[in-house]
């Protein structure tokens, strides 16, 4: 059963429009600086990318779908974390940012087993 794809869909659609009520949130926490209208930009993107994954995550039937839509979530991660480890001014940002990235997509990466059930 794809339990923890279906958990992984629903928080990644919540993350989505977190980006859009506190669109200065993640920018924050990569020390990427005040909100911006160029920030706002970006993670206004960064939502309905995360909203439309995290729904075919939540909603596509369990097999190549669901799989497809998972692994779109860990293409995702993976570009954040290099954009935000590239970007992030320290490097205890760059770690962060790194850590949060690379660890959903390594739970993404765990869930596609199930996923294809």
């Amino acid at each position: 059963m794809p339990v923890l794809s279906r958990v992984l869909g629903v928080a990644t659609a919540g993350f989505g429009v977190l980006e859009f009520v506190k669109t200065d949130l993640y920018g924050n926490a990569a020390g990427l600086g005040p909100s911006s209208r160029a920030l706002r930009t970006l993670h206004h993107s960064l939502g309905a990318r995360d909203i439309a994954i995290g729904v075919a995550m939540t909603v596509a039937p369990a097999g190549p779908q669901l799989q497809a839509a998972t692994v779109m979530r860990i293409v995702s991660d993976l570009t954040d974390a290099v954009s935000f480890g590239l970007n992030a001014p320290t490097g205890d940002k760059k770690a962060k940012s790194l850590a949060v990235a690379l660890g959903y997509a390594a739970l993404c990466a765990a869930s596609l087993k199930g996923a294809g059930k």
